[in-house]
């Protein structure tokens, strides 16, 4: 299917008016025409557009670029701009977790032993005779302040 849009063409830097000239897409090609001359045409695999606003776009042609302004910018978008890929969907955490573990099976767990505690009276690192003492001289201390703590 061919199409053709008129529009104003300009080189990169370039101001003013811009040149009248028609893109137009031939079955496999797209041919750029200003008034009787044809300035080239390429195969679109050599072409490229993109939006650059305000009704305007970037034409890379065999790797040579223009700006070119269709008078119909809506029609010449949907025609020749690539619409972009849609972004990468987020998905939650818990769909990811059960989407994986959906076709796994069931796991079975073997039971672990737990062994009661030891007595470690066999292993103690103080002696009874030196416990005792700590104790006996930590109550000594916590009597004094409280003597102090009444006296004062």
């Amino acid at each position: 299917m061919s199409h053709a849009f008129a529009g104003t063409l300009l080189l990169p830097g370039e101001e003013g008016p811009g040149l009248s000239a028609v893109l137009e897409t031939v079955d496999a090609d797209v041919k750029l025409v200003a008034g009787e001359d044809e300035l080239g045409s390429w195969s679109h695999d050599e072409c490229s557009v993109t939006a650059i606003g305000e009704g305007s776009f970037k034409v890379v042609l065999g790797g040579e670029m223009v700006l070119f302004t269709p008078d119909t910018p809506i029609q010449f978008a949907n025609v020749m701009v690539e619409p972009e890929p849609e972004p990468a969907r987020s998905v939650p955490l818990a769909d990811r977790i059960g989407a994986e573990t959906k076709g796994r099976k069931n796991r079975v767990t073997t039971p672990t032993k737990v062994q009661p505690l030891k007595s470690v009276a066999k292993q103690e690192v103080l002696g009874r005779a030196v416990t005792y003492m700590v104790v006996a001289v930590s109550c000594a201390l916590m009597i004094a302040l409280l003597l102090l703590s009444t006296t004062l």
